[in-house]
């Protein structure tokens, strides 16, 4: 088995906590926009994007997509990295050997979602699933401080 984090957008309610919690539990840089742009700027390995506001029968609606590395089967951020430095791990996540990784961002252009993030030592990395917290018996930071539950971290056969 190996571990994936499943979103459902239809119960994120955009409030961004997943983002915040992520940047302090890796102590990125904070670096906050004020609104209507509230998006937190710097590296986060997740991220949520507003649509909206669009009408549905007579109702103002919005919704969000949550971006946050998928952990792909046959991930193509690893096979484009031309130093091997994109591995998995034994529990199946995606982590980059940063003191292999040179920064040239082959990875992120090789995502369909463009999860990898460029850090501010000019490295990539990529969201782990906080496994220095699983493997304490603990959900990923970002999991335990979503208030909608919309985020939850699934075993997955391991295929590959």
């Amino acid at each position: 088995m190996r571990l994936k984090l499943q979103v459902d957008p239809r119960k994120c309610i955009g409030c961004r906590a997943c983002t915040v919690a992520c940047k302090m539990e890796h102590q990125f840089p904070p670096y906050p926009t004020s609104p209507p742009q509230a998006e937190p700027k710097g590296p986060s390995f997740i991220r949520v994007f507003e649509g909206g506001p669009f009408i549905v029968d007579g109702k103002v609606g919005q919704s969000f997509r949550v971006v946050v590395c998928r952990q792909c089967t046959h991930p193509l951020c690893k096979e484009a990295c031309p130093l091997g430095a994109i591995f998995q791990t034994q529990e199946g996540v995606l982590e980059v050997d940063r003191d292999i990784c040179t920064g040239c961002g082959l990875c992120k252009e090789a995502c369909p979602i463009g999860a990898p993030e460029f850090l501010p030592d000019g490295t990539v990395a990529m969201c782990d699933l906080c496994l220095h917290r699983v493997r304490d018996g603990k959900e990923p930071i970002c999991v335990a401080v979503c208030p909608s539950r919309c985020l939850q971290v699934l075993e997955i056969p391991w295929v590959g």
